[in-house]
């Protein structure tokens, strides 16, 4: 089964404006969607989307993409762990820390990153156009 980690804004725009995604995030997003591919979410993206919420940027609250994520079989949050704590000690390249934890989840457990930021060339297998 394929295994994909969301960024942030690629789980946001799957819940609220799929067409924002690239064709290949898409195809990954709706697979997970319906079982056929696993999607970690990285515990740090529901922390953004909190602080985006509290900002007001974002409509959705934590407890909204929970539920939305529910409904669907292809999708787990992920808890930070040790492992991913080592992945992120390793990638002294990104300097935004979000960033790191996000690439340290796909690291860990060797999924490709669905995401639009260039930022994770050459550190992350990489989904997107």
């Amino acid at each position: 089964m394929t295994t994909l980690v969301a960024d942030t804004h690629a789980l946001v725009w799957q819940l609220t404006d799929p067409q924002r995604l690239g064709k290949a995030a898409r195809r990954a997003l709706a697979a997970a969607d319906t079982g056929r591919a696993l999607c970690h979410v990285p515990a740090v993206s529901l922390v953004e989307v909190a602080l985006l919420h509290e900002r007001g940027r974002l409509r959705l609250g934590v407890a909204q993409v929970l539920q939305a994520l529910a409904g669907h079989a292809g999708y787990a949050v992920l808890p930070l762990d040790i492992e991913q704590a080592m992945e992120f000690a390793a990638l002294v390249g990104l300097r935004d820390p979000m960033d790191r934890l996000i690439a340290a989840a796909a690291r860990a457990t060797r999924s490709r990153l669905v995401s639009a930021d260039a930022t994770f060339d050459g550190v992350v297998d990489r989904l997107w156009d």
